[in-house]
């Protein structure tokens, strides 16, 4: 961040004489994590983007992560220990800016509970890069942001930048895929930040599709063997490019973050397979079409599938 967005937040902590008079506090944990939490149970690494008044790295400790707290105003990390130690638990303060900072290892979860927004763009690219050094192969990524209460809402003089969600998922992309989202509205807030907003949460995935494209090609191949099926080597068939579309969009293997124009897929295939092998465009060929293999068709057969890559997993 600038050296004026700075003082700008040490000033409003000067403020403040306790946590909950910030205007950022929040009681209750940041959406998603209470869920992500009872998937991945009560161990792991956390990292807390500008962990603020302290709430979500508070939240996490208790159920058993070991959090990190990285903020870049002394006395966010102070309100944050504070009551990391009135509740009985240990965080890991760390003063620091996320865009200059040397990520020591990969989290499990990493949280930014409205950081971003309140970013200088020409932060945005080191934000970016360090986020993909903190995320691990699996890990999760949380993220709150303001978005537009209405279509061409301006941003306010102060306070955070508005961004569309189709804004956010292409500042993402390829690396992560969107898993779950949500918001609530805002219809009243001060003319100085600019009114109503929408409040939007990311839960984030690493993109395993761009991570480790090989691997997607095993798990087909895997498919192919639990159904005694033997691809025909160098075999191509035609498929429907609205079928191929489906295929390579979020929907299904998540190649693309979007659903992409049918005329486009074609190509789309062909750039992602420089990277998962030489029959890659042979193979997701013949695993979609209904001539060959007849899997992951119109009506895919999830059910008999082992490509634990595709996003139809959440309707398994």
């Amino acid at each position: 961040m600038s050296t004026h967005e700075k003082e700008t937040f040490i000033q409003t902590y000067q403020w403040a004489k306790d946590w909950s008079q910030l205007p950022w506090a929040h009681d209750e944990p940041t959406l998603f994590l209470a869920e992500l939490c009872k998937q991945r149970g009560t161990s792991g690494k956390a990292l807390d983007i500008g962990c603020g008044a302290g709430t979500d790295s508070v939240y996490l400790a208790q159920r058993g992560w070991d959090v990190t707290a990285l903020d870049f105003v002394p006395k966010a990390l102070e309100f944050t220990q504070a009551r990391a130690e009135a509740a009985g638990v240990r965080v890991t303060p760390v003063e620091a800016d996320i865009t200059t900072w040397e990520v020591p290892q990969a989290f499990d979860l990493v949280l930014d509970h409205g950081l971003l927004h309140n970013m200088d763009p020409v932060r945005y690219p080191a934000y970016r890069e360090r986020l993909l050094e903190a995320v691990a192969p699996d890990g999760d990524f949380v993220l709150l942001h303001w978005h537009p209460l209405y279509p061409g809402q301006a941003n306010g003089e102060v306070g955070p930048t508005r961004r569309s969600r189709e804004e956010i998922k292409d500042f993402f992309a390829p690396e992560f895929q969107e898993r779950y989202y949500g918001q609530e509205l805002f219809e009243d807030l001060p003319d100085m930040v600019g009114g109503g907003m929408a409040q939007a949460y990311y839960w984030f995935r690493r993109n395993q599709a761009c991570w480790q494209p090989a691997e997607l090609i095993a798990q087909v191949r895997r498919t192919f063997e639990r159904h005694d099926y033997e691809p025909e080597p160098g075999a191509t068939p035609e498929l429907p490019a609205e079928l191929l579309a489906r295929l390579v969009g979020p929907g299904r293997l998540g190649i693309t973050h979007v659903v992409p124009d049918p005329a486009d897929a074609e190509r789309i295939l062909a750039d992602w397979a420089v990277n998962a092998g030489d029959d890659a465009v042979s193979l997701l060929h013949q695993f979609a079409s209904e001539a060959h293999s007849n899997l992951c068709a119109a009506v895919p057969k999830c059910g008999e599938c082992e490509v634990s890559f595709c996003k139809r997993l959440r309707y398994r």
